[in-house]
C-alpha cells in the first residue's frame, strides 16, 4: 500500500504510477494541505520547481507527505533503507542512493527543513520522480 508512495517520493522506477497510485498520493497531498495549512497556490508551484517561496507552512506541508510516504520521521531522519527496498530495478538501486546521500547531505536545523532541503534538492536533479509533481 505505501510502496507506491515510495515511488512517487524517490521515484525510481521508470514506469508511471497507477491510477490507485495517484489517488492514494492525492489523499496524501489533501490530508498535508489540511494539517499544515499551507497555501494550495504555493504548493503547486513546487509542483513546477518554484522553491523561492520558503516558510514553514510549505516546510510542514513537504515532511507531512515525506512522512506518510514513511520516508522520514517526524523527527526528520529519512529511512533510506525503506526508500532503496522499494527500488524496483536492482541495477538502478546504486543510483537512487547515490542522489539520496547527495540530498540528505544538506540537513537542516529542523525537521521541516531537513524534508524541505531534500525534497528540492531531490526535484532539482530529477522533477520528473520528484513528490513534489
Amino acid at each position: 500500500m505505501k510502496s507506491f508512495i515510495v515511488l512517487a517520493i524517490c521515484l525510481v522506477a521508470v514506469q508511471a504510477l497507477t491510477d490507485e497510485q495517484k489517488e492514494k498520493l492525492k489523499k496524501h497531498r489533501t490530508e498535508c494541505l489540511a494539517e499544515t495549512k499551507a497555501n494550495e497556490e504555493q504548493v503547486n508551484k513546487l509542483r513546477t520547481g518554484d522553491f523561492s517561496t520558503e516558510n514553514e507552512e510549505l516546510k510542514k506541508y513537504v515532511l507531512c507527505l515525506m512522512e506518510k510516504s514513511e520516508l522520514m520521521t517526524k523527527d526528520g531522519k529519512f529511512k533510506k533503507d525503506v526508500a532503496l527496498a522499494k527500488v524496483p530495478n536492482a541495477a538502478d538501486k546504486p543510483t537512487v542512493e547515490k542522489l539520496i546521500d547527495t540530498c540528505l547531505e544538506k540537513k537542516g536545523a529542523t525537521p521541516q527543513q531537513t524534508a524541505w532541503n531534500y525534497a528540492k534538492c531531490y526535484h532539482e536533479n530529477d522533477p520528473k520522480h520528484s513528490i513534489l509533481n
